[in-house]
């Protein structure tokens, strides 16, 4: 199948840093844009607009207390 002019890439298939690398290539591709937006993203920190910013400073703090001494 042809997309663009270009053979039809199984977005599905991709990897999200895969789908990430070739969005940052073609930022015009709305088709991989709502593939990629569409993924979950187990690592990320979600807070609500409710949240005081004191709050999301402790949580972002905390997480990346976190990362750097699990590595």
């Amino acid at each position: 199948m042809v997309h663009g002019g270009t053979k039809l890439l199984n977005f599905k298939e991709m990897s999200l840093n895969e789908l990430r690398k070739y969005i940052l290539k073609n930022r015009k591709d709305e088709i991989a844009w709502k593939e990629f937006v569409s993924r979950p993203r187990p690592h990320a920190i979600i807070v609500t607009a409710e949240t005081s910013l004191e709050e999301q400073e402790r949580i972002l703090q905390e997480a990346s207390r976190k990362k750097h001494s699990s590595n």
